[in-house]
């Protein structure tokens, strides 16, 4: 199990926020059933899928970069009421809030910008208060919509408030962090999602936010989420990147999967694609 790797120049450090509950696999990817998920037991937990919302934070170029914020501090009454514990578990890895110089955001799904604003004072600020936020663009032209708003609450909870302050960036394919991270579009999931591609020193990872939920779609990258807008091309641009990372040796952060396996490269044995830990 490896919570921090080295890419380059730039650290590369896993935190956890939460375990929502537990759910059967074909409720998370409604295309698959029992008999599917046979070969990949190992995959379950008691035969459900723990998904673990896990985020990462990035130091590059003498900055501290968060890669999503989680589920918030909750409780959360659409997961059992459970509570997020992201600060609490940055403060342990050495990060204080006002140590983040950006927020990334790969997508605006609840359980990736919940630690965005601070309630709990009498008026609403920035969770990081010296931190610029970048989300993407086409995610804010969907969710901003009438229609889509209504069933997205937390987009007025975690984003609005963040353009109102003059803290939101709205980012598209192919927008330069720095010199050594560059987003790349991969819609699917969200009409925006992103993944944010590192390079340095001739060496690369990928952060991809819910490109990947489970490590069985390394093998499978045709099981789609049931909450993907476009599940054409989420298995479209899951594909691309798992390309990508075979070819290009190219190291994957996904936290939505076990803290044991959640850094790894995509191999190829035999004629077909695994994921391999970075232990």
């Amino acid at each position: 199990m490896a919570d921090q790797i080295t890419v380059g120049n730039v650290d590369i450090k896993f935190v956890l926020d939460m375990l929502p509950p537990p759910r059967d696999p074909s409720v998370m990817f409604p295309t698959t059933d029992s008999h599917d998920w046979e070969p990949y037991h190992d995959a379950l937990e008691d035969c459900q899928l723990q998904l673990y919302y896990g985020h990462f934070y990035l130091r590059s170029m003498g900055k501290t970069i968060m890669v999503d914020t989680g589920m918030g501090p909750g409780p959360h009454p659409s997961r059992a009421n459970r509570t997020g514990d992201m600060i609490n578990q940055l403060k342990i890895s050495g990060v204080n809030p006002e140590d983040v110089d950006l927020v990334l955001i790969t997508h605006m799904h609840i359980d990736h910008v919940g630690w965005n604003i601070d309630y709990s004072g009498s008026e609403p600020k920035p969770t990081f208060p010296n931190a610029r936020y970048l989300a993407p663009q086409l995610d804010w032209d969907h969710f901003t919509k009438p229609e889509f708003a209504k069933d997205a609450p937390w987009v007025e909870e975690n984003i609005l408030p963040l353009e109102k302050m003059g803290l939101l960036d709205l980012i598209g394919d192919g927008y330069v962090v720095n010199d050594e991270i560059t987003a790349i579009s991969t819609p699917g999931h969200t009409p925006g999602h992103m993944v944010f591609d590192i390079t340095s020193q001739g060496e690369k990872a990928m952060v991809v936010g819910d490109l990947l939920h489970s490590r069985v779609q390394i093998e499978h990258p045709e099981w789609t989420a049931g909450v993907d807008t476009d599940k054409e091309a989420s298995q479209k641009n899951r594909t691309m990147i798992l390309e990508r990372a075979e070819s290009e040796d190219i190291v994957i952060a996904a936290g939505h999967f076990h803290p044991d396996d959640h850094i790894g490269k995509v191999i190829r044995l035999e004629g077909k694609r695994y994921w391999q830990v970075i232990k």
